[in-house]
């Protein structure tokens, strides 16, 4: 047989007040179950009060007692004639009596009924005489419908139960807002309401309350993150729901500011479920900042981690790249090639700045440059190459292989770099050669060209720029990199174009581009394919 809980008897005394003052002074009845009845042997010889259903009410001649019949019980209750209703329908009762033994039958000797009507209209009643904020006494009659709609399987009294406990939590959350800590008390509230299967959407109302107090205050990631835990324990299924994501909020945004609560039980569904997946999404997006980057790759994983969890939040992967971007050009100086690479590919590429990346190229650059000693030849001889490859400064590239002959006049390797740039040696001084472009024609069945810089374009491009192959190439390694000339014959003038292949790039870059008269030729060194 199943069992029930016991009904709050607070409730029930207000309901049969009538019956606690017929009763004598300082005996107050036992609140029993009417399926207790026949199974308690310690209930004999007590006064009971019993709150049920009527199966049954039979009227007896003489001087014998009527019978009254309940509906979760077999114990029958001997109703004397003093107190039969007048009443021929009979919905409901409650029975205060002395329970007794007649042989081995139980039977219940009733010294006060008090007749009930339908059970929705009294709990209607019951509710209409108490007060506004009275939530204790609506939540204590909430679960007397509740136990009495699971007893008789009665689906509108089981729906009335649930809006009548959903009305109580509201009005105590209302009540609860100036507690020491009231997010506490509303989420503990919600989550009660949510076991007990209140209805909403009063439980998700008012955790929303409470846990938008919580995001509010919360400090550090490890609050953060027992937020989000909080958030995923109430709302599951909000990290999943991306097309929720995609719904518009601005005509709520407003309400749901001010009030969380009271705008949730305000909006329809679809809308209650776009606050769900926007308060999961803004503690997510709070917890991304918040977590603080080793290093550059760190940042990237955690922006592509934020494009992937939350697409809504489009500009959060770039706010997050720039973050760790600024980390990281606070340490400039000790990057390492490639990882300044990646740092100016973020700027350029991902966050659409070319200039940016530019300027931070350069700025890593010149920190290398203002470390070199006086006599450093090879660093001079390392760096003027990056110059022309990352940010396409032939000038200062020129400067540093000047100084790097100033220091060692015989270098072979330096006097190298100068004529792969179209130099040539005049005593002891290395002269540019004109980069201006030929003014003859043209000779048939020859490429064109073009007289702009071809400085910072990959071999794809400037093939695409030029059209026809180079008449010649040659190559030459030196320190991990690779440099490859083009030569582009013409009737009166040589064009000559200098690639410079890096580890960890996939296509070299032109580093050098000049012309010289068809005649000067020779003074370009000889140089093995």
């Amino acid at each position: 047989m199943t069992r029930f809980p016991v009904i709050p008897l607070a409730c029930v005394l207000v309901a049969v007040s009538a019956l606690t003052r017929a009763q004598q002074p300082g005996i107050t009845p036992t609140l029993v179950e009417p399926s207790d009845l026949a199974r308690r042997v310690d209930l004999v010889g007590q006064e009971v009060l019993v709150d049920d259903r009527v199966a049954f009410y039979v009227t007896r001649g003489g001087n014998d007692d009527d019978e009254l019949q309940l509906k979760r019980t077999p114990v029958t209750f001997l109703v004397p004639r003093r107190l039969r209703p007048s009443q021929s329908r009979i919905v409901s009762a409650v029975i205060r009596g002395r329970l007794e033994r007649q042989g081995k039958q139980l039977v219940c000797r009733v010294e006060a009924l008090d007749l009930k009507p339908p059970d929705l209209q009294r709990l209607d009643a019951a509710l209409s005489q108490l007060r506004p904020d009275d939530y204790r006494t609506r939540r204590a009659w909430a679960r007397w419908a509740e136990h009495r709609a699971t007893a008789f399987h009665d689906e509108p009294l089981a729906r009335r139960a649930s809006s009548l406990e959903a009305e109580a939590l509201k009005i105590e959350g209302e009540m609860k807002r100036v507690t020491v800590d009231a997010p506490e008390q509303w989420l503990r509230m919600a989550r009660e309401a949510r076991d007990r299967k209140v209805a909403e959407p009063e439980p998700s109302a008012l955790a929303h309350r409470a846990l938008r107090a919580r995001i509010a205050s919360a400090e550090g990631l490890a609050a953060l993150r027992a937020v989000a835990a909080e958030i995923d324990s109430f709302f599951p299924s909000a990290g999943r729901d991306r097309e929720s994501s995609k719904v518009s909020l601005q005509r709520w945004e407003a309400r749901y500011a001010d009030d969380p609560a009271s705008a949730y039980r305000e909006a329809p569904e679809a809308i209650r479920k776009a606050m769900d997946r926007r308060l999961w999404a803004d503690v997510r997006a709070r917890i991304l900042e918040a977590t603080p980057f080793a290093d550059l790759p760190a940042a990237i994983g955690i922006a592509d981690q934020a494009a992937e969890q939350l697409p809504e939040r489009g500009d959060l992967p770039a706010k997050l790249l720039e973050k760790g971007g600024a980390a990281v050009r606070r340490d400039l100086g000790t990057l390492r090639q490639d990882e300044i690479r990646r740092l100016a590919d973020v700027y350029r590429n991902r966050l659409r700045r070319p200039e940016e990346a530019r300027q931070v190229l350069r700025d890593w650059l010149d920190q290398k440059r203002s470390k070199l000693s006086d006599s450093d030849v090879e660093g001079r001889l390392a760096l003027a190459p990056l110059y022309e490859e990352m940010v396409g400064d032939r000038v200062t590239a020129v400067e540093l292989l000047r100084k790097a002959w100033e220091i060692d006049p015989g270098s072979r390797e330096t006097a190298e770099a100068f004529r792969l740039r179209g130099f040539r040696r005049e005593k002891e001084t290395w002269v540019e050669a004109s980069t201006q472009a030929p003014s003859t024609p043209v000779e048939p069945g020859r490429a064109t060209v073009a007289s702009a810089s071809l400085i910072g374009l990959t071999a794809d491009e400037l093939k695409r720029r030029l059209i026809a192959e180079p008449t010649s190439r040659s190559y030459v390694a030196s320190r991990g990199r690779l440099i490859e000339q083009r030569v582009y014959l013409d009737t009166g003038s040589v064009r000559y174009v200098n690639l410079l292949r890096t580890p960890g790039e996939s296509q070299p870059r032109v580093i050098a581009d000049y012309t010289l008269p068809r005649n000067a030729r020779k003074e370009v060194p000889h140089q093995v394919p």
